[in-house]
């Protein structure tokens, strides 16, 4: 696998391809967009030599006569910040895969090289385009994504093939639509007998995002569970539950080993921006975050630099057992961070069960251990919407 990803940096780097084709995660880059994006491209790289093998020459084949179509999964997260990400990056290294061959946001400027080119782009783990990537909109072939469906900016071509879902991981669309793509070419294992990794690193996801299919977190789905014995099938591991918790304990771990980073980059860790707020999420509690030395001004210079008012910090812990927290914090609006508040705990869609505590700011203990961030986006839209 590292050698596609090593020839697709080639390919693209001299600029020796036909038709280019972007496989892009959402800004967040955690671990799910990630790894979903690098699947999904190295699928579509496996399925365009199947097809072609089947009706082109060996001159074409072999790329001596005409140049080949190039599958590039981008890492939505600049360079420098790929060590913040460190799940993805212990990951991808246990799996033999050279970060010095991934393409990061900031590798390129991807409108130029859109433009440049016969271009499509597929986006994973997301359907809703940052304003910087609404550019991207008018070449989106294809959308994978498991959260709500918001058709509010929905800008794409009619033709646009869309599978949206609520599941507990996009890693587990992924491994459908592969399978199903699979069975049109070849066999339905095919793929991931060819490329084992990919099993592995689709596994290993889901695992992580369902926390290993916790009744208490309560985010897998039947169809999680379907593909997991899917791949588990391909995988084969000698004890199916203790190799889920390995996976579940080696990928919090390696999640939550941020003793290194300051309070500014474990803002930039795993965040959203949702209008004019702030949306990170920390693998410790908040009210661990804000005992960190300069943890509000850090806030304060994140809120500046990405022009947003409002900081909705999201916090969750698995030590000892699931634990959740929030804190809202606008030290330019404070009557914002109030309103704000007021609205969550008046949600109940689901409701959040927010338990107000003192802090230096808004702060809750979550008593909802299943809601996610993904279960604020829609409370935080409706806020905004409601303010302006």
């Amino acid at each position: 696998m590292d050698e596609f990803l090593s020839s697709t940096l080639v390919k693209l780097n001299n600029n020796s391809f036909n038709e280019l084709n972007l496989i892009i995660g959402n800004e967040s880059c955690d671990l799910d967009s990630a790894i979903s994006a690098i699947v999904y491209a190295t699928y579509l790289y496996w399925q365009h030599n199947q097809v072609k093998c089947k009706v082109c020459t060996k001159a074409y084949r072999d790329g001596t006569l005409v140049k080949d179509d190039v599958f590039v999964p981008i890492l939505n997260v600049d360079r420098a910040d790929y060590e913040l990400k460190t799940e993805v990056a212990y990951l991808l290294k246990k799996k033999g895969i050279s970060a010095s061959n991934l393409v990061f946001r900031d590798d390129h400027n991807l409108q130029e090289l859109i433009n440049n080119s016969k271009s499509k782009v597929v986006l994973v783990d997301h359907h809703v385009l940052a304003k910087k990537d609404e550019f991207l909109a008018p070449f989106v072939t294809e959308i994978i994504d498991h959260r709500p469906l918001d058709k509010s900016k929905w800008t794409y071509k009619e033709d646009t093939r869309s599978t949206i879902e609520i599941v507990g991981s996009c890693a587990t669309l992924v491994a459908q639509r592969i399978k199903d793509l699979s069975s049109l070419v070849a066999k339905d294992v095919d793929f991931f007998k060819a490329y084992p990794i990919c099993g592995e690193l689709l596994h290993a996801t889901i695992i992580l995002d369902t926390v290993n299919f916790s009744k208490e977190v309560n985010k897998a789905t039947p169809h999680d569970e379907d593909i997991i014995q899917f791949l588990e099938s391909v995988i084969k591991p000698a004890d199916y539950n203790a190799e889920r918790q390995r996976i579940l304990d080696t990928l919090v771990e390696a999640r939550k080993d941020v003793s290194n980073l300051s309070a500014a980059q474990l803002l930039k860790k795993d965040v959203k921006i949702v209008g004019n707020v702030l949306v990170p999420s920390f693998p410790i509690l908040v009210k661990e975050f804000l005992d960190r030395p300069s943890a509000l001004e850090a806030v304060t210079e994140a809120l500046s630099r990405k022009n947003c008012d409002v900081a909705l910090l999201l916090g969750m812990d698995l030590t000892g057992g699931l634990k959740r927290d929030t804190a809202i914090y606008a030290p330019k609006s404070p009557e914002k961070a109030v309103k704000l508040g007021e609205y969550l705990l008046q949600w109940r869609t689901p409701d959040l069960q927010l338990q107000a505590d003192k802090a230096s700011c808004i702060y809750y203990q979550q008593l909802n251990l299943s809601a996610s961030r993904k279960q604020y986006i829609s409370p935080v839209t409706q806020w905004i919407q409601t303010s302006n």
